[in-house]
């Protein structure tokens, strides 16, 4: 089978992508990096992407191909980038398109396929693509990136707190090797700190930490409580059962017996008893006065 052309492969692309879906794969770009401070998003990422993309869209594609879109965009907008850097051409910043004689133009294009279309359409939604795919300047704990907004309240006094207590929330290994990172910037070496890309993240993860482990001392507590409760039903259920096994209706009898009732009275409260066990150790705890009201109330 022939190679398709590159006007082809564009072609198939805007048929499978028209300029609303990529527009709309762009914001969910945006918001991811946003998001995550600059990540790279991986297959899990755009299967949540295609996802949300059935929506404004109402087509569904495969995390395979949202993954392939991404890739594109990706080259597109190194394409352009360079352009942007390339020495000897003009720009118009209202149409984000470049300006230079049409002999340098077509040799610029011989040497850098793919760019031709750039000439009279720009780059749409550049300014997204910057968001998108620039990377920050700043490694480490501190690190902002410049595609994130400005700093909110909020952001200020956490970046503040990271910068004043450096060690909140680290392990021994993660503050050796913050200290190895510090070093590397004192020393003037750029390699990338072993703490590159934690970020305005590592106290929100450090707060949720101490969310969760609050909320199972909740349960913990919740389920001691309940533990406790049923220990006590247990006691007070062995001790009525003792109780009552004490006063059998034998010892009842003994106490009919010793009050001298009349014979009527007498079967009266014998018949109650056999019938209903749990009045026993009710009628053996009983002092005799209270014996005496209760038997009357037996019509005796």
């Amino acid at each position: 089978m022939p190679r398709k052309t590159q006007a082809e492969d564009e072609a198939e692309d805007r048929l499978i992508w028209p300029p609303s879906h990529a527009h709309q794969l762009l914001i969910l770009l945006e918001e991811f990096v946003q998001k995550t401070h600059g990540a790279i998003p991986n297959i899990k990422d755009f299967k949540v992407m295609a996802v949300k993309l059935l929506g404004p869209c109402a087509k569904r594609y495969l995390p395979a191909q949202v993954k392939s879109k991404y890739h594109r965009i990706r080259i597109i907008y190194g394409k352009f980038k360079k352009l942007i850097n390339h020495t000897g051409f003009g720009w118009d910043f209202d149409s984000n398109i470049p300006i230079c004689d049409t002999d340098i133009w077509d040799d610029y294009c011989k040497a850098n396929p793919g760019v031709s279309k750039f000439k009279y359409v720009g780059l749409p939604d550049y300014e997204m693509h910057k968001n998108v795919f620039e990377k920050s300047n700043v490694t480490g704990g501190l690190g902002y990136s410049s595609a994130n907004p400005p700093c909110d309240v909020d952001d200020e006094a956490d970046i503040d707190d990271r910068f004043l207590h450096p060690d909140n929330g680290r392990s021994d290994d993660d503050e050796k090797a913050f200290q190895e990172y510090i070093g590397d910037q004192h020393s003037g070496s750029k390699r990338a700190g072993p703490l590159a890309g934690r970020g305005r993240g590592w106290k929100k993860r450090t707060t949720e930490a101490d969310s969760i482990s609050a909320a199972m001392m909740e349960v913990a507590s919740a389920l001691k409580s309940r533990a406790d409760v049923s220990m006590a039903s247990q006691r007070l259920h062995s001790e009525t059962v003792n109780n009552e096994e004490e006063f059998t209706l034998a010892a009842c009898q003994k106490i009919v017996d010793s009050m001298g009732v009349t014979p009527t009275a007498y079967l009266k409260v014998m018949q109650y008893l056999m019938a209903n066990k749990e009045w026993r150790g009710v009628f053996g705890r009983m002092s005799e006065d209270i014996r005496w009201s209760w038997i009357a109330s037996l019509d005796c």
